[in-house]
């Protein structure tokens, strides 16, 4: 799920408005479900029973 546009998905923006942009989009991914790229069809599926993101960083 890349939410990151404009500023935010450039490497070489460090302005205090990006790191903190950047900040609030991982601390929305971290809430997301945990997904896995479906290799026949290139998508992204919700893995079953694996809650979000942050649990899964957790683990």
């Amino acid at each position: 799920d890349d939410e990151t546009v404009g500023t935010e998905s450039s490497n070489d923006v460090s302005s205090k408005e990006n790191l903190d942009k950047l900040v609030q989009i991982g601390e929305q991914l971290l809430k997301k479900p945990l997904v896995r790229v479906n290799l026949d069809t290139g998508l992204t599926e919700p893995v079953e029973n694996g809650g979000t993101n942050e649990d899964s960083v957790k683990k």
